[in-house]
């Protein structure tokens, strides 16, 4: 169990693992970039899903996101290990160090467990958290939970009319909805890369443009992503404290 746990909190194994992870990530990205269509729905999808339904059959473009989960959970427990190992050897220094160089010291330490978090929550989001895509329609009523309910108003597609170039094409999205609950009802306007939260939701909005677009008039494919993730504030909210323990540390050690 010794040799196990040495191995595991071992620094080059650690050098050798994010190695691999880069090496695993420029593979995917080959396959990604030749085979779009067969990773497009994963987007909207939990991994193990999207694996069943579409990974499984095309074991030979996919086989690289297996490897990544692999990779990444003995990553995890190598972060975990070194951390570990590092604030048990660091404990018993704590009086003789000193409140402020031992939180120095212990700050690197810190920030490793937040970036573990962070892998834990994406995790999350990724095998857990459900996710809903729906057609806008007008006037149509969408269930959402706990008696929540959404319904569509309207919608509107913005064209740029300069420069030449871009003539026709799509500028922006948006779509006017009511959000009703149990308790109160509110009037909302969602466009693309600007969600609204409600009740713990992200209802998100997604335009899908057909070829040749620019030429037509006919309004672009809309289509509302509502999905609600606990895992994103774990994320959100470790990365502040990730981002202020890296604020605090490197001014302390040139001090120290």
């Amino acid at each position: 169990m010794k040799k196990i746990w040495d191995f595991c909190g071992d620094i080059k194994v650690n050098f050798w693992l994010i190695l691999a992870i880069s090496l695993n990530l420029a593979v995917g990205a080959y396959f990604i970039k030749f085979n779009s269509k067969l990773f497009v729905p994963l987007n909207h999808s939990l991994v193990q899903n999207w694996f069943i339904q579409y990974g499984q059959d095309h074991i030979g473009q996919s086989w690289w996101l297996v490897l990544l989960f692999f990779l990444a959970f003995f990553l995890g427990i190598n972060t975990f290990v070194c951390a570990v190992k590092r604030i048990a050897q660091l404990w018993p220094q704590r009086k003789q160090s000193g409140f402020r160089v031992f939180s120095v010291k212990i700050a690197p330490s810190l920030i490793h467990l937040c970036f573990l978090i962070i892998l834990a929550g994406h995790f999350f989001s990724l095998v857990a958290v459900p996710e809903r895509s729906i057609p806008v329609q007008l006037n149509q009523k969408i269930i959402l939970s706990e008696g929540n309910s959404l319904e569509v108003i309207s919608q509107q597609v913005e064209r740029y009319t300069t420069p030449a170039a871009f003539e026709g094409a799509v500028r922006q999205c948006s779509v006017t909805v009511k959000i009703q609950s149990p308790q109160k009802s509110e009037i909302k306007v969602l466009r693309v890369l600007r969600p609204i939260y409600w009740q713990g939701m992200s209802i998100h909005l997604d335009v899908f443009t057909k070829k040749d677009s620019q030429k037509t008039a006919a309004p672009p494919e809309l289509k509302l992503i509502i999905k609600k993730d606990p895992g994103i504030a774990v994320v959100i909210v470790c990365f502040a404290i990730l981002c202020l323990l890296m604020f605090w540390y490197f001014p302390q050690r040139k001090k120290t």
